[in-house]
């Protein structure tokens, strides 16, 4: 499995419109294959600063989401309401769940 987590500086006064628009794109990419979960965090610190972090069961599924025009459209709110942007890819190595 890995995580990509994704760095974005909103632009000011835009957080609470990247926030539903985050949203709508969440909900879409959810359906794409291999993709297990995502989450939007927010810096308390730097409250323009967010994370995406989205976990994928190969990093083969990541990629062809990610080079995908589909995914370039549906991004694109995103993108607009953003000042800079930066992305890493973690491998998963261990991971302990919430017992049932």
């Amino acid at each position: 499995m890995i995580r990509a987590m994704l760095r974005m500086k909103v632009k000011p006064g835009r957080e609470d419109e990247f926030v539903v628009a985050w949203r709508k794109v969440a909900a879409e990419a959810a359906r794409a294959p291999g993709n297990l979960r995502q989450a939007l965090l927010r810096d308390p610190n730097e409250g323009s600063v967010f994370y995406v972090s989205s976990d994928w069961r190969s990093r083969a599924e990541f990629g062809a989401f990610e080079r995908s025009p589909e995914q370039d459209e549906l991004t694109a709110p995103l993108r607009a309401l953003r000042e800079e942007a930066s992305m890493t890819l973690f491998e998963i190595v261990e991971s302990i769940e919430e017992p049932a």
